[in-house]
């Protein structure tokens, strides 16, 4: 194993990949690998070609209880499936030979570092050639482009101060280029970090027979490489494709420059004049599985699911991927078919009561003294005078005054607040408020956490929602004075679900009474099978993603159909809630002239005028005397039957928008051919005083 990878084990994923190890270096950036694996536990042994090391880095080592082998190395290591012994001989720097004094040990893992070679790929696609340089055994870009400067190990720098130094002369060189002063001197660290690696070709010390690896990717030896010199393939292009050397996936990073020693040894010449492979950007190559894309199905990208993910499948559910979730679609209990399932589903939130699971929300843990001030900068509207125990909903910008997101953010405590987010927008979210805390407001005192797997969610909706929760949670009151509409009530359950917290918020997506219930994911199933239980005597039952989109379709509520990252505040008809009184993220280039042109395409409902020819989703919008043709006055965003209103209806965004109510248009599909009659309405289609959810 490469030593870069144990540090990566120990340090990034915190997994020892080795008990009783040896590292075989000749250079001092392997120590930091070897003396993270020692503080891990491991028995460390480190063997370093080299006939001495820095004080300071030996007294590393030493401190953890690292062995170090100076002069020294690894020339056999034996074991099945994995290392058992490793054998260490005396080796001489000067002449690059193996003394004798051989000694064995037990090991289960070798680790190795050969030093580092500079990346030329950028500077040789500039056709700048690469030169070989004796003195650290690499390939250094030669000279550059005027308008192109090397620094650091890129040009053969092996120490901090010389990187340092290299780095303030390319500056200075392209501050010269752009007629601008230079700094003056170079500043120096003086720490005496240096890679500081001696060469060594292949280490062998006797002819038992066994192999010595140039690519451990394609297992090429170096009795490969002699043989290709023996049938006559000594162009290192050659090389590379009868040997198979350095087309692995690291397309030659650890064994290119080794394969070439071994081949210019061969031949009786200097590396320098053995020749190389072109070397070419990308640096890291593109993995065949990503270009494959969504082809490869479920090994393209990792899989997430709810708490109640297996109470969906036994209980008819029919999966869907939603981004990296699988939420279920709609359940094979309320019909035979998606187009008949999601109707009932509907109709039992509309009359009676359903639940849904709403785990893959975005939830973002947003502390601190300036959490108010944070969130009124993050948000168009305010939230420092939000009460404790209140939720309130929002939007959030982008730079560029476009809407990045929405969602309902609640006041947990005074310095606490509890943010939801779309789904498909979670890690932009929490990337963003990241950036707004690192780089444009650093002065805040606010910390920021996804605590979006920490809870399992559940939206309960319909007229009988307040019976079903009061027979479920009999200790808490549900009654509009005790949590009004826009309330939060942190609390705990009782036997059966005696300590089980519950955070319970009276909020609503698809226009009915409605809670969305947030507990620990561990606890996710047995709260939802509770309720479940609690509610069979109002016949509880629950609906999937397309009736619940289907619902916010009526109800006239964005989602991501709307919010496709062109629309602005007002295209939704939501330019009211920007506050006047305060700065926000993306308020000044939403006054944008572009921004507020009057024809620009905003939210409206569309009814459709022959009930039995529901538009599709993405058809293009044409008034009634228009060529079918072109861009039109917009599109269709959303579509779904709704037994509510008694026809087929949709979201949109069209020119002019709720300023045509009344008028009809044209849905012209380019999928289908096909075209549509559409009246213009007001996009909330039922309820639109919200007598519903506020009883």
């Amino acid at each position: 194993m490469l030593s870069s990878a144990v540090g990566a084990y120990v340090n990034r994923y915190a997994v020892a990949p080795g008990r009783r190890a040896l590292f075989c270096v000749n250079n001092d950036a392997a120590y930091a690998d070897a003396i993270s694996l020692a503080q891990s536990g491991a028995q460390v042994q480190l063997v370093d070609l080299r006939p001495t090391t820095a004080p300071a880095l030996l007294g590393a080592a030493n401190s953890v209880g690292i062995t170090v082998h100076h002069g020294s190395a690894v020339t056999q290591v034996r074991g099945f499936q994995r290392a058992n012994t490793a054998r260490i001989e005396g080796f001489d720097s000067n002449t690059g030979r193996i003394m004798g004094g051989a000694a064995h040990h037990e090991v289960d893992l070798v680790a190795m570092s050969g030093g580092w070679t500079p990346t030329v790929h950028l500077s040789s696609h500039r056709n700048v050639k690469p030169v070989y340089r004796s003195d650290i055994a690499s390939f250094v870009p030669g000279a550059f482009d005027r308008a192109q400067f090397g620094a650091g190990s890129m040009v053969g720098e092996q120490s901090w101060d010389g990187a340092i130094a290299s780095g303030w002369a390319a500056g200075s060189q392209a501050a010269g280029v752009l007629s601008l002063q230079s700094a003056g001197d170079a500043p120096t660290l003086q720490d005496g970090f240096g890679m500081a690696f001696v060469p060594a070709g292949p280490l062998r010390s006797d002819t038992s027979g066994g192999k010595s690896f140039v690519d451990f990717q394609h297992d090429v030896t170096v009795d490969d490489v002699q043989l290709a010199h023996r049938e006559g393939y000594v162009s290192v292009e050659h090389l590379k494709r009868y040997t198979t050397l350095g087309m692995g996936t690291d397309q030659g990073k650890t064994s290119n420059l080794n394969g070439m020693g071994v081949m210019a040894t061969a031949r009786g010449l200097d590396v320098s004049l053995a020749g190389t492979t072109t070397f070419r950007p990308p640096y890291t190559p593109a993995a065949l599985g990503a270009l494959a894309g969504r082809n490869v199905r479920g090994h393209f990208q990792p899989e997430r699911l709810t708490a109640m993910h297996d109470w969906h499948m036994a209980n008819g559910g029919v999966k869907l991927e939603a981004g990296y979730w699988l939420r279920p679609l709609w359940y094979r209990t309320h019909g035979a078919t998606l187009s008949a399932a999601y109707k009932v589903e509907m109709e039992f939130v509309r009359e009676n009561v359903g639940i849904a699971d709403t785990s893959t929300l975005g939830k973002i843990d947003v502390q601190g003294p300036d959490a108010a001030a944070f969130l009124d900068r993050v948000y168009v509207n305010g939230y420092s005078k939000l009460a404790v125990g209140k939720a309130r909903y929002g939007f959030m910008l982008r730079e560029d005054g476009i809407v990045m997101d929405d969602g309902t953010t609640t006041r947990v405590s005074e310095t606490q607040f509890f943010m939801t987010t779309t789904t498909a927008q979670a890690a932009k979210v929490m990337s963003h408020l990241e950036f707004l805390l690192q780089v444009v407001w650093p002065e805040l005192r606010v910390t920021v956490a996804s605590v979006t797997d920490q809870w399992a969610a559940m939206s309960i909706a319909g007229p009988r929602t307040r019976d079903v929760l009061q027979a479920a949670f009999p200790h808490l009151d549900f009654a509009d004075a005790a949590l009004p509409f826009m309330g939060l009530l942190d609390t705990q359950g009782k036997a059966p679900l005696a300590g089980v917290a519950l955070r319970i918020l009276r909020l609503t997506f698809s226009g009915e009474l409605a809670y969305e219930i947030f507990v620990p994911t561990h606890h996710g199933l047995a709260v939802w099978e509770h309720l479940m239980e609690a509610g069979k005597p109002w016949q509880l039952r629950p609906y999937g993603l397309e009736a619940l989109g289907s619902l916010r379709i009526e109800k006239g509520h964005v989602v991501g159909s709307e919010m496709d990252g062109r629309t602005t505040l007002g295209d939704m008809g939501a330019g009211r809630m920007a506050s006047q009184s305060k700065d926000f993220w993306g308020k000044a280039l939403s006054h944008s002239p572009h921004l507020q042109k009057p024809d620009r395409p905003s939210l409206v409902g569309l009814e459709a005028v022959d009930p039995a020819q529901p538009p599709s989703n993405g058809s293009i919008l044409f008034f009634a005397d228009d060529a079918i043709s072109g861009h039109g006055r917009g599109h269709v965003t959303s579509t779904t039957f709704s037994k509510t209103v008694g026809k087929a209806i949709a979201l949109g965004l069209l020119q002019g928008g709720t300023a045509h109510v009344g008028q009809e248009v044209v849905a012209a599909s380019p999928a289908t051919g096909r075209q549509y009659r559409l009246r213009v309405v007001e996009p909330c289609f039922i309820d639109p005083q919200g007598v519903r959810y506020r009883v």
